[in-house]
């Protein structure tokens, strides 16, 4: 009989903080390369309800063996003010998904701009270099897919978002890093308007529209507008394929799905936290396993 890993006083933990966790996959994906490399770790969810909870979830890092946490939705870019320090990936686009534990105190990053860009050139095999991105949504996900895509050489991003000041403040951010490059425009609660996929070249959906629950089966892109060729992009992995990419795919447009993004993602986070690689494809096969793809 194989032997149950139980925690000692040496295992070193790693969390993730973030509300509501109930559909992520971070825990599966690493805890199954902790076990099978043997080592003496442990991830596990911190569903925190304020951010209140979580400063003081933040500052119990230091108490306990916690060398690590992952951030997600809606706390990437609260939890920059708790921190000791910012990497350049999170200094620039204004969010962070992970958090390194060091001498120094708690250093923030962010490896889903980096996350999503090896996926996107994985699956697609080419460069994003020269091409038009529209990115929908304007929160922590889409500031790092805005970022990433603009230091591999994207001219050109537009952003349609709901919110005026979150689209705003990402555009003017931009400018500031990457001047007369990034355009936003109001969405309105209406799906994106044909004119501004007709201009894209990669179609990147940010938001939460798509995913497993209330709005599982919707998307803001209307299929009739795209073209075949086309790149569009879901940061959603639950469900895999989410309606943007049925309807995408349909009319013979390339798509990819945020399997990729969190894999990758997950891969650069483990390579912060212990130095050395991951298993990419132990957790490919553990993520379809899951989805029985």
């Amino acid at each position: 009989m194989r032997k149950m890993f139980c925690p000692d006083v040496s295992t070193r933990y790693i969390v993730i903080f973030g509300n509501p966790l109930k559909h992520t996959l971070s825990p599966l994906l690493h805890n199954t390369v902790f076990d099978s490399k043997k080592m003496n770790n442990l991830y596990f969810p911190l569903e925190v309800q304020s951010f209140e909870d979580l400063s003081h979830a933040i500052e119990s890092m230091g108490v306990f063996n916690i060398i690590g946490a992952n951030v997600t939705m809606p706390y990437k870019e609260e939890v920059i003010e708790l921190l000791d320090g910012l990497d350049e990936s999170a200094a620039q686009c204004g969010a962070v998904n992970t958090i390194v534990t060091t001498e120094k105190g708690l250093v923030g990053y962010n490896t889903d701009g980096i996350g999503f860009l090896n996926s996107f050139i994985e699956e697609f095999n080419t460069s994003p270099q020269g091409k038009t991105v529209l990115i929908v949504g304007a929160g922590g996900a889409a500031k790092a897919v805005t970022f990433a895509f603009l230091n591999a050489g994207v001219p050109r991003v537009i952003i349609y978002n709901n919110s005026k000041s979150r689209a705003m403040y990402l555009a003017d951010r931009v400018e500031k890093f990457f001047p007369g490059k990034c355009e936003w425009r109001p969405l309105n609660n209406k799906p994106v308007p044909p004119e501004g996929i007709d201009e894209a070249d990669i179609i990147v959906n940010a938001t939460k529209v798509g995913m497993k629950g209330e709005t599982e089966g919707q998307s803001l892109i209307l299929p009739e507008f795209l073209r075949p060729g086309q790149f569009v992009c879901d940061v959603i992995y639950n469900p895999p394929v989410t309606k943007l990419l049925a309807d995408a795919k349909s009319v013979g447009c390339r798509t990819l799905g945020g399997e990729g993004m969190l894999i990758h993602q997950a891969a650069a986070a483990f390579k912060l936290w212990f130095g050395f690689d991951s298993d990419v494809e132990l957790m490919r096969r553990v993520f379809r396993n899951h989805f029985s793809l």
